[in-house]
C-alpha cells in the first residue's frame, strides 16, 4: 500500500471527461491483445478509468471480455455508461490491495494514470510511482499484462528536466493562479511527466518487462514555451509490459 496521493477537485476532473485514445492509440493498443489473447475471454481492470469510455470500446470489440473501472472520482464514475460485464468501482491505487481482494485480471490498462499520481515531492512522486507499477503483478493472472499509455517529455540536454520544471510549477500553491491561466488544468496539485528514458526505468525497477513500445506523432508546442521548459521532444508513448520472467 502506498500512502495517500493527491486528488484534483471536481471543477478540474470534469475536463478529464473525455476519451484520449484516438483511432491511431486504439490500432496500437488492439494489436498487443489481438497478439496474446487472440479472441479468447479475457478479464481486464482500468485503473483510473473515468467516464469509461475505453472500457466500452474494448467490450464492443472483444465480447468474451469483462471489465472492471477503478476510480477514485465519483463524477467520472458516475458518467459510466451500464453494461452487463463491466463493473464500477470507486477506490484509487493506494487502497487496490483491499479493494480488489486478490482479484486476478488478464490485463490491467493504466491509460495515463501514473502522471497523476502525485505527492508533497518529486522524490516521494516517483516513490508513489514505483509502488503503483510494482502492486500491478499481483493482479495478474499468469498470462497478464499491463498496458501504459503516458505522455512523454525528453529534454534538450538533461534528459528528465522538463518532468521536474513541470511538477515544480503546476504543483506550487503559489503559482497556481498563473499557472492555470497558462492552460495547466492541475495547478495548485501536481502533474508529473517524464521522458520515455524516465518511465522505461521506472518500469524496469518495478520487475516488469517491456514487451513492446510504440510512439504517437510528435505534438506541436510554440517555441517559447520549449525553451523555457526544456522540451526537446513531446509525444504520447504506448507500452505493452508483462512481469519479468
Amino acid at each position: 500500500m502506498i500512502d495517500r496521493v493527491k486528488q484534483l477537485e471536481d471543477a478540474q476532473l470534469e475536463t478529464f471527461d473525455s476519451e484520449y485514445v484516438n483511432s491511431a492509440r486504439w490500432e496500437i493498443v488492439k494489436a498487443c491483445i489481438d497478439r496474446d489473447f487472440h479472441d479468447e475471454d479475457f478479464s481486464f481492470l482500468d485503473l483510473g478509468g473515468g467516464n469509461g469510455v475505453f472500457v466500452d470500446k474494448i467490450l464492443q470489440h472483444y465480447p468474451n471480455s469483462t471489465a472492471t473501472v477503478l476510480d477514485n472520482s465519483e463524477l467520472l464514475l458516475s458518467k459510466n455508461t451500464e453494461h452487463p460485464r463491466k463493473t464500477t468501482i470507486l477506490s484509487s491505487v493506494e487502497d487496490m490491495e483491499d479493494t480488489l481482494k486478490g482479484r486476478k485480471f488478464d490485463i490491467i490498462f493504466m491509460n495515463w494514470l501514473l502522471h497523476h499520481v502525485i505527492s508533497d515531492t518529486y522524490e516521494r512522486t516517483t516513490q508513489y510511482v514505483l509502488n503503483t507499477l510494482r502492486m500491478t503483478p499481483n493482479f495478474l493472472t499468469d498470462r497478464g499484462k499491463v498496458s501504459v499509455f503516458e505522455n512523454i517529455y525528453d529534454g534538450y540536454i538533461f534528459d528528465n528536466l522538463p518532468s521536474h520544471l513541470i511538477y515544480w510549477l503546476t504543483s506550487s500553491k503559489v503559482l497556481a493562479v498563473p499557472v492555470k491561466k497558462l492552460g495547466a488544468n492541475t495547478a495548485g496539485v501536481g502533474v508529473c511527466f517524464r521522458s520515455k528514458k524516465n518511465w522505461e526505468n521506472l518500469i524496469e525497477s518495478s520487475d516488469l518487462a517491456i514487451l513492446k513500445y510504440s510512439d504517437d506523432a510528435e505534438w506541436g508546442l510554440s517555441q517559447i514555451k520549449r525553451l523555457i521548459l526544456h522540451i526537446r521532444s513531446l509525444r504520447v508513448g504506448h507500452f505493452w509490459v508483462q512481469p519479468a520472467r
